[in-house]
């Protein structure tokens, strides 16, 4: 109930209620980006990330709902990092060869992190080529399906069915496993 206070005094443009947000909320959004990131920005990013996403809230504030502020925090941070890692990796060339997949598969169990990743690994290498690369563009890498078709000279349509059909293919392959939701 204290949130909903606050999120009412801030829709309101109070600074103090703005604070108290930012403090209460700092160490949630700072993990959401760190989690996301997975090791690929770096301390001065992932503060930078932070404080973007309340300067986003505060702009917003009349956006606020105030039973749902911590979700609307959490969906800003999300597409902060979201944002920076695919301005980051935009350029870059992907060699598949020395990816480490674990490396861009957040599970949120521990324990089931690597038996999970193995998974993944043995099944992207039975879904093959081209579509591999493709869903480690777009889940990885979070590229589009044009900048996805523009890197590797196919069509976006191609990208966008190609997408949807290795996903249903992962899903059979998962499933069989005993992997499913």
């Amino acid at each position: 109930m204290e949130i909903e206070k606050l999120a009412e005094k801030l829709k309101k443009g109070d600074e103090n209620a703005f604070e108290a947000i930012v403090d209460r909320f700092t160490p949630l959004v700072s993990t959401i980006i760190f989690n996301l990131a997975n090791g690929s920005l770096n301390t001065t990013d992932i503060e930078e990330l932070t404080s973007d996403t309340f300067v986003t809230l505060w702009y917003n504030r009349d956006k606020i709902q105030p039973d749902k502020l911590k979700g609307y925090i959490c969906c800003i941070a999300k597409n902060k990092t979201k944002n920076k890692l695919k301005a980051a990796f935009r350029h870059q060339i992907i060699n598949i060869d020395e990816m480490d997949y674990e490396d861009g598969l957040v599970v949120s169990d521990e324990i089931e992190n690597k038996i999970i990743a193995e998974v993944l690994r043995e099944a992207l290498d039975i879904i093959g080529e081209p579509d591999k690369e493709i869903i480690i563009r777009h889940y990885y890498y979070y590229q589009s399906s044009t900048e996805i078709s523009e890197k590797m000279g196919m069509k976006s349509e191609t990208v966008k069915s190609r997408i949807k059909r290795a996903r249903e293919k992962l899903r059979s392959i998962l499933t069989e496993r005993g992997y499913s939701r």
